[in-house]
């Protein structure tokens, strides 16, 4: 498996100096600034491409304008992925809450929904095609596309290898999970088997509060069996992909939070390169 960091601004330097490959790009660069001059800072590092960015884009947004100007982006970005060495442009899968990410709303749940969401990005999909480009949902439990049933549901309808998922079992962890995550991320990593696009490792841990309190953390602090996650994955993770440690809040929590999953990818006796 190639592996990928993005660890906030120190994320080049941190890549190079733990001899990491690949970084993610932001689309909204790539569309304003071009292929060279965005890929210019990693190449003088020796780094690649390993995501593309446009997270901002949400098929169930109800700002028009904000999504207007996220549409035209995606226009201009899926034709130049190819050039950048990266197929995969990562978005979000539809939520009707104005956060993206951030909050849920019922509407999500309704039966049509999927049918909304496929509306909105059939025409992307077939651009995808024409470039030879994927479209990564970020599934996520406070979005529409938050299981595998609701991906594979999403998938026939509209009916295009360009539509890929990303794998981030953590992303989906609702509170018994917390305690034991064994059957999500079993379920997680063979359900959605066949149709993966990029591969996410970060760690939610519940803290102590008077209600329910979960929020990123180094690897390692949650219940979750890595090396378990790495078996499950690597099979059916594309050859074109990568496996991507995120979210990494400082250069001490990356240097150990890498040596973690070296660590496990050894003892799941699987090799990044």
């Amino acid at each position: 498996m190639r592996l990928g960091l993005e660890a906030g601004a120190d994320t080049l330097e941190l890549a190079k100096e733990l001899n990491i490959k690949g970084v993610p790009i932001n689309a909204s660069d790539l569309a304003e600034k071009g292929v060279e001059e965005t890929l210019n800072p990693l190449k003088e590092k020796g780094l690649e491409v390993c995501q593309i960015g446009a997270f901002g884009f949400n098929p169930l947004s109800t700002d028009e304008a904000a999504q207007a100007k996220q549409r035209e982006m995606l226009e201009k970005v899926i034709p130049l992925a190819p050039e950048t060495g990266c197929p995969y442009i990562v978005i979000c899968g539809g939520n009707y809450h104005p956060s993206g990410f951030g909050g849920h709303d019922l509407r999500n749940e309704e039966p049509e929904t999927l049918d909304k969401i496929a509306e909105v990005l059939k025409p992307f999909l077939e651009l995808a095609e024409q470039h030879g480009v994927y479209l990564s949902i970020e599934a996520y439990l406070k979005t529409a596309i938050n299981s595998p049933e609701r991906f594979l549901k999403l998938k026939e309808k509209v009916n295009s290898d360009a539509l890929r998922v990303n794998i981030d079992v953590t992303s989906l962890y609702d509170y018994s999970d917390f305690l034991d995550p064994g059957d999500t991320i079993k379920d997680v990593c063979t359900g959605l088997a066949g149709h993966y696009g990029l591969g996410h490792i970060k760690d939610i841990e519940l803290k102590d509060g008077f209600h329910l309190h979960a929020g990123l953390a180094p690897l390692g602090s949650s219940p979750t069996d890595w090396k378990t996650v790495l078996k499950l994955m690597e099979p059916h993770l594309p050859e074109d992909s990568w496996l991507i440690l995120e979210h990494v809040l400082s250069p001490e929590e990356a240097r150990k939070s890498v040596a973690y999953l070296r660590n496990a990818a050894e003892q799941a006796g699987t090799t990044f390169s």
